[in-house]
Order: structure tokens, then sequence, then C-alpha cells
């Protein structure tokens, strides 16, 4: 970036002349590109654009004042500084009315000073520029060469950008949806705030540009194949150039990483998916936040949202790169039946074999939207359901519940469900989920294990009574009719069950733990 005429004015060296600038005030943050001292008339062909002129005002002596004007004008010069003296006390007339329709700034200066101080000032100033320039393309090169090699995912991408730029930037795409963004001196809610309503104003450009009511930079994103995307800077500021560069720079890195990904909807999908995670582990704090930002990736607004989970059984030891191919094409089942269900929402991975969805479902009603969601899914997958909620926050925050209920409904194989709320899994559920657990074992052993011997040895069947004994509630009435028996002769069974195991069966804890161990042992038989 260029020093500018307004910070020359204010260097020492033309400080000590008194400065007056007579027109052209609204030009002085033009970039200076030289430095000339000029005595002669005649300029054709000496200035190529940029340069602030340095005169004692020899020009301006006679009848020449506006032609000399006029001729730094045709030149695209920066400015005009003359030095006052006995034989020049003010700037003719005719040169300053001359500026002034060019508007062209020209500064008088009203105290003798040396012109080879202003110059070396100057050129120390452009040449500091130039290194802080290329420094800057050093490192923006360096950053995203670095993010490409390591195939950095869009939000890397975009962080790095605003890190650079010092400025908030966003990553949009074609229809107006954002798939990453770094707020930088403003909350995300704001930044986020009508974002497709304000985007659909900046006219997309088909190169680096300031476009919109707003006066967004905006830089198209994509290769041969077209663009697909582009990156925002909201508000720019005052360092096109810089900005410009980080920013072509940035939609560079990003079409490799398209490229290397193959996947058009990846980025989509990946910023749904890292949005779900963080509600999920509560790192959002406020429901407008997460409103905006939901807003942002096409999630419309509802009166209700409903969180869920899919979970896909598969064998533990598959191949890592097998699992996270599998459960790609989940979130684009999913994708593609929650758009056959015409129910908008978000959906991304949360780990692998689980796939998030946050769908808007208004005043749908849920069990039927369910149905409809779940019907086309493959049957390795299972879905778990969390807390309907009226805030994306709260719905966000039920996705844990969700992933749960999934993967415990996964363990208890259930034909004909293909999905599952809490209220369907509960301490069954947990069972399931944790009976390959050796501690488990060891802990149905423990309970069971001496009336399983008494069984196997003497032909009886006491442990069927003990079932029998937990399923009706500890009711001794009801168990003999139950069981058809006398109920002296369950009395007596049920003695020999204490006696056995050493443990009274009227106790809570002795029930409860019962219950739980016979859970486990008839899941693991």
């Amino acid at each position: 970036m260029l020093p500018s005429l307004r910070t020359i004015v204010a260097s020492p060296a033309v400080q000590q002349g008194r400065p007056e600038v007579l027109a052209g005030r609204d030009r002085l943050d033009r970039g200076v590109r030289w430095v000339h001292v000029v005595e002669i008339a005649d300029l054709s062909g000496l200035l190529t654009g940029g340069e602030l002129i340095l005169s004692t005002g020899l020009p301006l002596s006679g009848g020449g004042a506006a032609a000399f004007v006029d001729g730094l004008v045709r030149a695209d010069a920066a400015g005009l500084v003359v030095e006052l003296s006995a034989g020049l006390p003010v700037v003719p007339e005719a040169a300053v009315a001359a500026a002034r329709a060019a508007d062209l700034p020209l500064i008088a200066l009203h105290a003798e000073v040396r012109f080879l101080d202003i110059t070396e000032e100057v050129y120390r100033a452009i040449v500091a520029e130039q290194y802080a320039f290329v420094e800057f393309a050093r490192s923006t090169h360096e950053t995203f060469t670095a993010l490409s090699l390591e195939r950095a995912d869009a939000p890397r991408i975009v962080t790095a950008a605003a890190d650079l730029c010092g400025l908030s930037v966003v990553l949009e795409d074609l229809s107006r949806r954002v798939l990453a963004y770094a707020a930088r001196g403003r909350p995300a809610a704001s930044l986020l705030a009508r974002w497709e309503e304000r985007s659909r104003q900046a006219a997309s450009l088909p190169d680096t540009g300031v476009s919109g009511p707003e006066g967004w930079l905006t830089a198209p994103v994509g290769g041969q194949s077209g663009t697909w995307a582009r990156l925002v800077v909201p508000h720019p500021g005052a360092e096109p150039d810089l900005l410009t560069m980080v920013l072509e720079r940035a939609a560079q890195a990003l079409e490799l990483g398209r490229m290397a990904e193959r996947d058009r909807a990846g980025l989509v999908t990946s910023a749904h998916g890292g949005l779900l995670t963080e509600l999920s582990l509560g790192r959002i704090a406020a429901e407008t936040e997460a409103a905006a930002r939901a807003g942002a990736l096409g999630l419309p607004e509802a009166t209700a949202y409903l969180p869920l989970v899919v979970h896909r059984v598969g064998s533990p030891t598959e191949d890592p790169v097998a699992r996270h191919d599998r459960t790609r094409r989940v979130v684009e089942q999913v994708v593609e039946a929650a758009a056959r269900a015409h129910c908008p929402a978000l959906v991304g991975s949360l780990r692998l074999d689980q796939v998030g969805v946050l769908a808007a479902v208004g005043r749908a009603d849920p069990e039927q939207l369910l149905d409809r969601l779940t019907a086309p899914l493959s049957e390795d997958l299972v879905v778990g359901v969390g807390d309907l909620a009226a805030g994306v926050l709260t719905a966000g925050a039920s996705l844990a519940l969700a992933g749960h209920v999934a993967e415990v409904a996964a363990a208890l194989r259930r034909p004909g469900r293909r999905w599952f709320r809490n209220t369907d899994v509960r301490l069954h559920g947990l069972v399931a989920l944790l009976h390959d657990d050796p501690r488990v074992q060891a802990f149905t052993e423990a309970e069971l294990g001496p009336l399983l011997a008494h069984d196997g040895a003497r032909g009886t069947d006491l442990v069927g009574l003990l079932r029998q004994y937990i399923a009706a509630g500890g009711n001794k009435t009801r168990l003999a009719d139950s069981a058809h028996r006398s109920r002296p002769a369950v009395y007596k069974q049920l003695a020999r069950i204490e006696e056995v195991l050493g443990i009274d069966l009227t106790s809570p804890d002795s029930f409860l733990a019962l219950g739980v161990a016979l859970m486990a042992y008839d899941r693991g038989r």
C-alpha cells in the first residue's frame, strides 16, 4: 500500500513549511507512487501517473499557470506542492481554479523547506510500504500453501483469511448459504443476521471487487469448472490491495481443497456437521447466535425444532476409511430423505457411524414426520430422537441424548422399529449397550452365579421363578397367579432363592440389582 498524500502532508518535513491545502482536499487519501521536483512548464512524457510534484513555482509564473495544472491532471499526477517565496508570494488564482475544477490536490508551503528532506522521507515511506507488502504477500503465500498441503477444511481456510485481514470473512455458496465464517470485531449473530437477504443485494462479480449497498468486498471461488462459492469481507476498510490478495489466495486454497475432496456437497454437510457438533457439546451460549448461524446455513425459522441422530450399525473392525465413506453416504441418504419429506433440516456427520439432524418441524406432527423421514432409510440405520424444542439452541443440546438413544437402540436390535425415543430404551437399552463389558458380566455372575449353579446341579428353574417375581413387581400374590402355583409353594421357592443367594428379596437394593442382572444375563444368552 502506497503512502497517502495526507500522511505526506502530515510528515515533519512538510509541516516545517506550514502547508495549506488550496484544492483537492477530498483526494488527499490517494497513494503517492513517487516524488519529482519540477521547474519546467512542459511535462509531456515525464510523468506516468501517481507522482507528487514539488515546485518553487517557476512553471506557474507568467500566463501558463492553468496550462501547467492541466498538464498535471492529464498526466494523472497525485498532487502539486508549491513553495511560496518573495518571488511568488501566493499561488496564482488561475492555478488554484484549475486545480479545484479538476479536484487535484494543491498544497502551498508558506515557509522555506528542503525538498531533499521531503523526497527522502517519501522514498523511505514508499520503500517501507513496499517491503511490508512483500512481507505480507510472503506470509499470505506461506499460510495458504501450508493449508493446501494439509488439506485444511473450509473453516480453517476462512479463519486464516480473517486472521490475515483482521476483519470478518464469510464463505457462502451460490444459494447464499454460509458454509464457513470467522467473525472479527463483532458478534457472529450480528455478522450473519439476515445474511441471505443482505447477500442478494450484493451482486456476484466475475472478479474480486466491491459490490452491494454495504460495500462488500467479494471474491469468486472456483476454477475452470465454474464458480461454486464466493468469499466476502462485509466491511473491507481502506486496504483493498492487501484484502484482495488474501481473498484470492484463500479462494485458490478452497478450490484446491474442493478438488481434493471431489464432492460439491461436502462443504455444505461439513458446515452443517460443525454447527450440530457445537450445539450438541454446548459450545454456543446464546440462542441469537445459534439461530443466526442455523439461518445462515439455510434452516428456516420455525415454531419447533426436532433433533435426531441416525446411527449406522456396522462392524467395529471395519477400516476407518471405509467407515468414513459409509458415513458420508448415510449423510447423502438422510439429505435425500429430508428432501422427499419436504422437511427443512441441517444434516451433518457428528462422528463416525452417527449423523446429526436438526429439523424445522413447525406445526407438523412430529411422529408423522419421523415416519416419512425414516421410511426411505436403509435397514442398517437406527434413528434416535431428542426432545422437541422451540429454539435452535435447546433442540441442538438434545442431540447428545438422541445420539445415546440411537446407539442403545442399535444394540437392542428390535426389528420393525425405525426410530426410538428415550422412553423406548431406558434401562433395557443401557444394559444392551453394556452387556459385553467385562464389569457387567462380572456383576451378573456375582448376582446370579450361585442360583444358576443350583439350577444346573438340581434341574430346577429358580432363575425362571426369579424372572417372574421381578416381572410381577415383587408381588407374591400376583406371582402365584401368573405361575399357576399355590402361594405356600411360591413362598417356599422364594425362600430357597434367598437362601442360595444370601439376600433378602424384599430389599429394594436386592430387587433392583437382580433385575439388572437378569436383563444382562438374558441379553447375553
